[in-house]
């Protein structure tokens, strides 16, 4: 790198918050390697704290906060752009970075298994494995994976695009949206500091342990591709693998490298959940999509406020409330990261492309896939429930199918690859962008500054796997700490009410 690109790298990075953040982790991890059995119970207790006490605020600011998605969606605001200009991509092109940032490898593998967790522990206190356990166990995955999940996305990104694009705020920090809001509060920048330290502990943590869940599912197949058993040894040359591709990906930028990624993803993607359809139990297939479609919509209401005070299952608190805490640690990567890509797009794109496109092509591949291995397990072929490992669970159940030992394992740990490596890729630039000053003139940050971020992230899992700590405990960990997005999310939404406000009188109803 010239001297030049050296202080401006220099100049825009904010070191001292990177430097705390990355400390601030990998002290996390040489806990979990030195007391792991003290450290997994603390973080445990934290998050059993924070569920108990915030749980029910989480499930009422998700319902409320789809009811707002569609007030600034349908309203006159719903009109403004973000920037001049046409969008810089095209809508398959923003839909599919939307659901590679979003999905990960994590829900490519809880596609074919979450309906058996319902399954085995139904809610509203329904008999285990019975028929109405069965019937309800993908609607609540379409639940889980739905709009609830993108309605913190949404609100995150929304005020976040608003106050770059419209307000022409010069970075893409959470942080400095919260601080032009808060006006000139005496205490603003002290406050802005804690956040971004929280975000950025929590993109880094949680990206971390999609790497600890997504590895093993591409050793997975790579074993079931070579005939190796998966080891130790073979999860870390993957985990190097996906960060020289990730790497690469965003050094080159989001242009050349996770757009094309992410389109090549989605294409594989749907090439494979249509042969899962056809090849497999068609009729079924579509029978369970259209039935749990209709159960979720009847009640989304109930599935949306469950608390079960009276049977006190623990199904709210291990599944709602835990996946509604995990969506709101990914609050600040997918804020800034849909943020970056919007440009062009009015509001009202915004909140239903998002809100929709993820959802809609979530659902068609939990449907596809969950209903061939819930066939497989009601007609006895394959119980998958039973499986001792899931990662590898999921490639026996595919063996079923024509070519399930040969080409289907192949795509599949290609599609796995691709989504784990888009996911993180828009990790680095939304954590490279948290702890930069200023962007440039495209909007980008620095291509080192980003590649030192797709670093840190291999760095992470690695050591976990050295050290042989759980990542359980850095996940949960990380979730205790997202829930100051919720305050965070609050504040940024009543400030872009007020700015709304403030701004529409001054423009047309044709707003640009």
């Amino acid at each position: 790198m010239n001297d030049l690109g050296e202080r401006n790298m220099k100049n825009t990075v904010d070191w001292p918050i990177t430097g705390i953040s990355v400390a601030a982790v990998f002290a996390f991890v040489a806990c979990m390697a030195v007391r792991p059995e003290e450290t997994l119970k603390a973080v445990n207790t934290l998050f059993d704290l924070t569920t108990a006490a915030m749980g029910t605020p989480i499930l009422w600011f998700v319902f409320i906060g789809l009811i707002f998605c569609g007030f600034l969606a349908f309203s006159k605001y719903g009109n403004i752009r973000f920037g001049d200009g046409k969008p810089e991509y095209s809508l398959f092109s923003y839909i599919a970075m939307m659901i590679c940032a979003a999905l990960a490898a994590t829900a490519v593998f809880y596609s074919f298994i979450e309906w058996s967790y319902y399954y085995a522990a139904p809610a509203f206190n329904m008999e285990a494995y019975s028929r109405e356990a069965a019937e309800y166990a993908l609607a609540y995955a379409f639940f889980h994976w739905g709009f609830s999940v993108q309605v913190i996305f949404v609100l995150t990104a929304v005020a976040m695009a608003y106050a770059v694009y419209v307000k022409k705020l010069p970075v893409l920090r959470v942080s400095a949206v919260c601080e032009a809001m808060m006006g000139n509060f005496k205490y603003r920048k002290a406050i802005g500091k804690v956040i971004d330290v929280i975000t950025i502990f929590s993109i880094v943590g949680g990206l971390g342990v999609s790497l600890g869940l997504g590895v093993p599912l591409i050793s997975a197949g790579v074993g079931k591709i070579t005939g190796i058993e998966p080891s130790f040894a073979m999860n870390v040359i993957v985990a190097l693998f996906i960060a020289c591709l990730f790497g690469i990906s965003s050094f080159v930028g989001i242009e050349k490298g996770m757009r094309k990624l992410s389109d090549y993803t989605i294409y594989l993607a749907i090439l494979l959940i249509a042969f899962i359809f056809v090849a497999g139990p068609t009729e079924f297939i579509l029978k369970l999509f259209t039935n749990s479609m209709g159960i979720m919509i009847n009640n989304y209401v109930s599935m949306s406020l469950f608390t079960d005070p009276i049977g006190k299952s623990g199904f709210p608190e291990m599944n709602t409330i835990f996946l509604f805490t995990l969506a709101l640690n990914y609050a600040a990567l997918m804020g800034v990261f849909i943020t970056k890509i919007s440009k062009g797009r009015s509001i009202r794109e915004l909140v239903l492309t998002c809100l929709c496109g993820i959802s809609i092509g979530t659902w068609i591949m939990f449907a596809i896939n969950s209903g061939y291995t819930m066939n497989a397990e009601l007609t006895g072929d394959f119980i998958l429930s039973a499986a001792e490992n899931g990662q590898q669970g999921v490639f026996d159940s595919l063996s079923f199918l024509p070519g399930g030992n040969t080409v289907i394992p192949v795509v599949f740990t290609v599609i796995s690859v691709g989504f784990l490596a888009t996911s993180l890729d828009s990790a680095a630039f939304s954590l490279s962008a948290s702890a930069t000053k200023r962007l440039d003139a495209q909007g980008n940050t620095h291509p080192m500054f980003r590649l030192f971020w797709c670093l840190v992230l291999t760095a992470i899992p690695l050591s976990i796997m050295f050290s042989n700590a759980p990542f359980s405990a850095l996940r949960t960990l990380c979730i205790f700490l997202s829930v100051p997005f919720l305050a965070i999310i609050v504040f940024m939404d009543i400030g872009l009410l007020r700015w709304l406000k403030q701004d529409n009188p001054a423009v047309s109803p044709a707003i640009r």
